[in-house]
């Protein structure tokens, strides 16, 4: 069993299954699309010197039956296939649950058919598919200390403590490599905020000082590559504080060791990872 859903650019969403309006009977483009290979012909040699290789653009073709009332059932899908404009689709079967943003390139409509069918393409300029939930981790926990039986002294005894600056496990469940959101927050100064891939020896550091209550966002997604910061509800860029040698983090598929620091009150740095798992198919 599976669900599709089409969502237009008003955030309007349309269930294409289980609904008694429309019955699916083809869905074309759910599986890996077709890489393109880059390779060099050597002359004197056997095969070829392998280049690049590349994804090619994603194109799922939705074919389904209009029931009746036919005129007015049609008509509804165009509120949410508009030739030219994005969509996204949720798709979701027994072990994904996930979407795609796309364009619709062409809505056809067979007419004079016994029950009339109508044919949507769908071009999806990044061809993976997105987990539906992100995963976060964050680096500054709550540990609880309060056990029984107990006993307090006269000096007292904590209940819970924080824990700061520890390495954590970032979980990539997909099957592609994949960019993270992360977001610093100040509890109080901090100086040159850093973070670290501890399997790859890979880093990013901004230099730049946070003020209690800043929040830095970084965002290594593919298209979508930034460094920001959020001051007093002013949004500024921060790519130009980006140390020589900062790398974009990318997560391999399964454990990714990460830690952080500061040059001057690690301990005023709070850190987040947040991860959307990708896939090439469904």
């Amino acid at each position: 069993m599976y669900a599709l859903t089409a969502e237009n650019k008003y955030g309007e969403r349309l269930e294409l299954t289980h609904n008694p309006c429309y019955d699916i009977t083809e869905i074309d483009g759910l599986y890996p699309p077709e890489a393109v290979i880059n390779s060099t012909k050597t002359a004197g040699m056997d095969g070829a010197v392998f280049n690049s290789a590349y994804m090619n653009s994603r194109t799922i073709t939705i074919t389904l039956v209009v029931n009746g009332p036919a005129e007015e059932n049609r008509i509804q899908l165009y509120r949410y296939f508009k030739t030219k404009y994005p969509v996204r689709l949720y798709y979701k079967n027994g072990i994904r649950d996930v979407y795609i943003d796309g364009y619709v390139s062409k809505v056809s409509v067979e007419y004079f058919n016994q029950k009339q069918t109508v044919q949507v393409v769908v071009e999806c300029p990044l061809p993976l598919f997105n987990a539906t939930a992100e995963s976060r981790t964050e680096f500054s926990t709550v540990e609880s200390l309060f056990e029984f039986p107990f006993a307090i002294g006269s000096g007292g005894i904590p209940f819970s403590e924080i824990q700061i600056g520890k390495q954590e496990s970032i979980i990539n469940g997909g099957d592609m490599e994949t960019g993270v959101l992360i977001r610093l927050n100040a509890v109080g100064n901090v100086v040159n905020p850093k973070i670290y891939n501890t399997d790859t020896g890979e880093y990013m550091i901004i230099n730049q000082e946070m003020q209690k209550g800043d929040e830095i966002t970084i965002n290594t997604r593919k298209k979508q590559k930034s460094v920001t910061m959020l001051r007093d509800g002013t949004v500024s860029n921060l790519i130009g504080k980006l140390q020589a040698g900062s790398t974009w983090f990318s997560l391999i598929p399964g454990d990714n060791l990460f830690a952080y620091e500061a040059d001057e009150a690690s301990d005023n740095l709070r850190c987040t990872f947040i991860v959307n798992d990708q896939f090439e198919g469904v």
